[in-house]
């Protein structure tokens, strides 16, 4: 996976279940793994301050910087098991 860069974390969510479900074997990936937990490891917030440390609101964007490995391993870890 490249590094794309969203607007919303839930943006990134959206390309992760999309990224999942592409291959279609699974059909709800939110069913079948722990999306928020995957978003925890591969989403990253960034943003810019003011020199006095202010968040400038209009730079804030988030990303996933994950190679296919990375992106699939972490996927495969936070498959959710039937109970």
């Amino acid at each position: 996976m490249h590094t794309n860069t969203f607007s919303t974390r839930g943006e990134a969510i959206a390309s992760i279940t999309d990224a999942i479900e592409a291959g279609g074997a699974v059909t709800d990936a939110a069913d079948e793994y722990d999306l928020d937990a995957i978003a925890d490891e591969l989403v990253t917030l960034h943003s810019e301050e003011t020199p006095d440390g202010a968040t400038i609101a209009s730079s804030v964007h988030f990303s996933i910087d994950a190679d296919e490995d990375t992106f699939w391993a972490t996927v495969e870890a936070h498959e959710l098991t039937a109970s």
